[in-house]
């Protein structure tokens, strides 16, 4: 009927969440190679991995990294060798050079064009999709409408994130450890396990949280009032970003939206939110918002009419 995603780094946080709520986990934080026991940088820990999602009945993808440097793509290959040769069910790229080595490999999974891909027009779905990719993760700047369009025109599988911190931009270079006092010979020391927010307090200010090379919006996507909308357009695949989120966060938001999906394809009537809009809300320091789905600026949040 649908399917609900969400990602995990590593195998511990894979051993200590919940994952109860969702159909599909995506391994691995593509955003820096150095994330501590990241799956995808660690083909060690790729049998661990998918045969621990396998046992909980989910579908199991890989993410590769976003921004790989020229000395990085042979450690990238390795990992896309070793788990060809295990039952994922797709590996996620956001990189045309990585999409083109998946083709010389002779890959023969599904492919997932990730958020960094930057796919704004159907041109582009169509042009990926002729090099193996099967989902779409649309830039976050597009709207409902604009979705709809790409993945009537292509045609093409599109997955919609519907709750979390909207990925914005990629380095590759650490925002916190360049601005942090270690020395470059001491390694990271994993500052990006804390949180650190980047504020402007001025009238009209903002917030977005940095997680080292990859910066999010400060508030919390939430299109929990408008699955409806969703289950409407006959999207299918929706996404629930929980990078740097607590198991706490995972486990709530994702039985939430379990929730309003499966009663939204049930066709039942619209029920009050207000419960389980508190819940999600009570992890959203700086807010709910509804991105770019609406045509207007990504803080806003709308309820339903």
């Amino acid at each position: 009927m649908f399917e609900l995603s969400t990602d995990v780094t590593s195998p511990k946080i894979l051993r200590r969440g919940d994952y109860s709520a969702y159909d599909a986990l995506y391994l691995g934080d593509f955003s820096c190679p150095d994330t501590l026991d990241n799956f995808s940088s660690h083909p060690e820990y790729l049998v661990e991995g998918v045969e621990a999602v396998k046992l909980q009945g989910k579908k199991c993808y890989l993410r590769l990294h976003a921004v790989p440097s020229n000395h990085e793509l042979g450690s990238v290959r390795t990992i896309i060798e070793t788990a060809m040769r295990l039952p994922f069910d797709a590996f996620e790229v956001h990189n045309l050079g990585l999409l083109k080595m998946l083709r010389e490999i002779g890959c023969n999974k599904p492919i997932h064009l990730g958020v960094f891909g930057n796919l704004y027009t159907d041109a582009t779905a169509r042009v990926v999709k002729d090099y193996g990719v099967t989902r779409v993760y649309p830039n976050p700047e597009l709207s409902l409408k604009e979705a709809i369009y790409i993945r009537d025109q292509t045609p093409i599988q599109v997955l919609m994130p519907v709750h979390g911190k909207i990925p914005l931009v990629i380095s590759e270079t650490c925002f916190i450890l360049e601005h942090s006092d270690r020395r470059p010979d001491t390694g990271c020391g994993y500052l990006c396990t804390r949180e650190h927010w980047l504020t402007r307090r001025a009238a009209g200010g903002w917030s977005l949280k940095d997680t080292g090379r990859m910066t999010l919006s400060g508030s919390d996507l939430c299109m929990l009032e408008h699955v409806d909308k969703l289950v409407e357009a006959k999207f299918d695949a929706f996404y629930v970003q929980s990078h740097g989120e607590s198991g706490e966060y995972v486990a709530t938001v994702g039985r939430v939206y379990r929730d309003a999906l499966t009663k939204a394809f049930a066709g039942a009537p619209a029920e009050d939110l207000a419960d389980a809009l508190r819940e999600v809300g009570a992890f959203a320091k700086m807010g709910l918002c509804n991105g770019y789905y609406f045509e207007s600026a990504g803080r806003r949040y709308v309820g339903r009419a």
